[in-house]
């Protein structure tokens, strides 16, 4: 177990020292196609630990790797809207840049439920790794829902 947590510890603090550092150079093309990468992997994680959840796939220890991963990708989101990247196709929408405050504190509340999700993953408990979960949704949906262009 501290194993997994120094190896976790370790490449979020390798991955976040090396995406700032390669963000503040890059272009807004570069800025935009990392945001969509960095998106990408937070689907991933919050579909598998969906599927865990939910009880499609059986949980062999594995859903509090994925509430790191996602607490470790999530702590990319205030970096990843640079001024003047919201370039070529973006679901990004305008209004981020135009309410940074409200786009931060949106962000902020999502990295709060997940780092209760964390916890409760953590713990082990049914239950809790549940309600948690459900608070993510609700997070991510605070910036979706006012952030992102609206899918039907």
């Amino acid at each position: 177990m501290i194993r997994k947590l120094t190896f976790t510890l370790t490449a979020a603090a390798f991955t976040l020292g090396f995406s700032l550092h390669a963000l503040a150079d890059a272009s807004p093309e570069d800025s935009a196609d990392y945001r969509e990468a960095i998106m990408n992997t937070l689907r991933g994680h919050l579909v598998a630990s969906s599927m865990i959840i939910r009880g499609l796939v059986e949980d062999r220890g594995q859903i509090a790797d994925h509430a790191r991963g996602l607490a470790s990708t999530a702590s990319e989101l205030p970096h990843l809207f640079p001024a003047g990247s919201n370039v070529g196709e973006s679901e990004a929408l305008p209004v981020i840049w135009e309410d940074p405050e409200g786009f931060m504190a949106a962000i902020e509340n999502a990295n709060s439920a997940i780092k209760a999700f964390v916890a409760a993953a953590d713990s082990g408990d049914k239950e809790a790794i549940g309600a948690a979960f459900r608070e993510v949704g609700g997070g991510c949906r605070g910036c979706h829902d006012k952030y992102r262009v609206a899918h039907d």
